[in-house]
């Protein structure tokens, strides 16, 4: 029978928390008579994350004629979907750091950001109602990995070691070491973070979308191609065809054979070119 989330978090003992503000910000995005004001009050609590926020609301992803000075402007720029995506990358990436160092840390987060960059231009590009959640998914799908960093550091730079040396497929040698993988490890973070369901999901389930509950596969796909598109392009620890099955499955998924995959792919590449600047605001 498999491991529970409840189980997991059992086994590895205290997660890492969501930052307080971020929770609170979850909140008032995810309540329909919140204000501007509402949140620009919390945000302003925390000088990292409106310094965070006012620089991508500068960015050239965003094209402003006139420079966003105050954090309402940058709130009204972004609009509640955005802040709230700024604000889960911005945990994401405290923890991705916390959990690996040195080239592992830069290498999991740019491929989060990739993969999560190129999840969203494939949601547009098909589209597909939920391209913020398809972002965040993606975003989030490794954060187990930067947990296992954290609970075994040793162990676990030593495995990430092997796959970049292309010494084994890291979900077999995640279950050889701990008898789970990182994906079931980012699903009970997720639990422990009340974060929505859907996200669970997607973080659960990237590496076989067709296992998700019916009404997240569509999304999980999304996520599973923007993992795959990274490690395509280079950007990640691994080798891209060790996720050939689960593409195959995804692309299944959303009603895409190799030809309209391959189309939709260059108008993906663009997107993410003109989204690219995130990239460099993290």
């Amino acid at each position: 029978m498999p491991i529970t989330p409840k189980e997991l978090i059992a086994n590895l003992g205290d997660l890492p928390p969501l930052p307080q503000v971020a929770a609170q910000v979850l909140r008032i995005a995810a309540d329909p008579d919140s204000s501007t004001d509402d949140l620009q009050r919390v945000i302003a609590t925390d000088q990292a994350l409106t310094a965070q926020i006012l620089k991508i609301a500068n960015s050239a992803m965003f094209g402003m004629m006139r420079e966003v000075r105050t954090l309402t402007q940058a709130i009204m720029t972004l609009g509640f979907n955005t802040i709230k995506s700024v604000v889960i990358a911005s945990s994401a990436k405290n923890l991705y750091s916390r959990g690996t160092a040195g080239l592992q840390e830069r290498l999991m987060w740019e491929h989060a950001l990739y993969a999560a960059l190129a999840a969203r231009a494939y949601a547009r590009q098909l589209r597909h109602p939920r391209a913020e959640e398809a972002f965040l998914g993606a975003l989030m799908h490794d954060i187990g990995k930067s947990v296992l960093g954290l609970k075994y550091p040793e162990r676990y730079s030593q495995l990430i070691r092997s796959v970049y040396n292309g010494q084994g497929d890291g979900l077999e040698l995640e279950f050889e070491l701990f008898g789970f993988d990182h994906a079931m490890v980012g699903e009970a973070l997720l639990v422990s973070w009340n974060l929505a369901h859907a996200l669970e999901q997607a973080v659960r389930w990237h590496h076989d979308p067709s296992q998700a509950e019916p009404d997240h596969q569509a999304l999980v796909a999304l996520v599973a191609m923007g993992n795959q598109l990274a490690l395509d392009r280079g950007i990640g620890i691994g080798k891209p065809e060790t996720l050939d099955r689960t593409t195959a499955t995804a692309r299944v998924l959303l009603g895409l054979d190799t030809a309209a995959l391959a189309e939709h792919q260059e108008a993906v590449l663009q997107m993410i070119e003109l989204d690219k600047s995130l990239l460099t605001e993290f």
